[in-house]
């Protein structure tokens, strides 16, 4: 085969990591859509076999590679019922309720209004490491420019270069912290744990002190996946380690001010402090939160939240490093 005909593609997909081992797929079938009057047929239906194609995820960047094993011919669609009959087969009935709406919209505007749909399969693996949209790729990034949500795109040739050559895996850099956990961030822990941990489903990742009272989001350090055998605090109850560690060598002259207060909740030996228990704690941990997010040195913020983590989680928190 003429390798220069061999094209590269990114296709974006939103909550595609959920069960990420199903990417690892000798015949992953996807499919594109167009509703439009002209005979507009939608993006992929000009790919050809061997073609490779870039999995991302909308938000988080590539996590799976694969070839073109099978493409078909573009299905059309005049009617609800036809579109209704023909998404039975996919099983992802969110996606496809919001589509049928769509056109049903335009139908109801404009008879002519047709729905395409292209189907095609690839043989693909994971990434041994996701890479996230740096260098080139930023012009991918939906967070960066509106618009590139689950979209369809033909590689640059300096897209493809960069990705066959030596990609920039770093995570962004966290200069100040955010209760939100980036897409990157969320997505690289995602591909982690499904590739080297017997977890089957990760239900999903979530902040460790509560983003309730202030915990940050976008730290690993502060994250501990769902679905894991570890243990985890139940809704907004702030773990027992969290003043414990507050109250350490390293970190006791940050909080000294709270330390009559950390005392008190201390006295028991429950795991979670809860409001209904101890009213008082919420407003405790969001003060204590707001110090440690104005101390200058960004390692010194990530050092106090792995101590948290790591008194009540050990053996996650050896993992950390690892996802990086």
């Amino acid at each position: 085969m003429d390798e220069q005909k061999t094209k590269s593609f990114l296709i974006k997909r939103s909550n595609s990591f959920r069960d990420l081992k199903k990417n690892n797929s000798k015949k992953k079938g996807y499919f594109e859509i167009t509703i439009s009057k002209d005979k507009r047929n939608p993006p992929s239906h000009k790919l050809k076999m061997h073609d490779i194609i870039y999995v991302a995820e909308t938000s988080g960047g590539i996590y799976a590679k694969g070839k073109v094993v099978k493409t078909l011919s573009v299905d059309v669609f005049s009617t609800i019922e036809e579109v209704l009959d023909y998404s039975k087969q996919f099983k992802d009935d969110s996606y496809w309720l919001d589509k049928i709406r769509l056109f049903k919209d335009k139908l109801s505007s404009d008879s002519n209004y047709k729905l395409r749909c292209h189907q095609y399969y690839t043989n693909q693996k994971l990434l041994k490491r996701t890479i996230p949209y740096n260098g080139p790729l930023k012009e991918y990034d939906a967070s960066i420019k509106r618009g590139l949500a689950s979209i369809f795109f033909e590689l640059k040739e300096k897209d493809v270069k960069y990705l066959n050559e030596n990609p920039d895996c770093s995570l962004k850099q966290v200069k100040k912290l955010d209760p939100k956990i980036p897409g990157d961030l969320r997505l690289k822990i995602y591909s982690f744990f499904n590739q080297n941990y017997s977890i089957g489903h990760l239900i999903d990742i979530d902040h460790f002190i509560p983003k309730s009272v202030g915990g940050p989001g976008n730290i690993i350090e502060n994250l501990v996946p769902i679905g894991l055998s570890l243990n985890r605090y139940k809704s907004d109850s702030i773990p027992r380690s969290f003043f414990e560690v507050a109250l350490n060598d390293d970190f006791k002259t940050n909080f000294k001010v709270f330390e009559k207060e950390i005392l008190k909740l201390l006295k028991n030996n429950e795991k979670f402090i809860s409001k209904k228990d101890y009213p008082n704690s919420i407003d405790l941990a969001r003060k204590m939160n707001a110090v440690v997010s104005e101390w200058k040195k960004m390692d010194e913020i990530k050092n106090f939240y792995f101590e948290v983590n790591k008194k009540f989680n050990p053996d996650y928190v050896e993992l950390i490093y690892k996802v990086k």
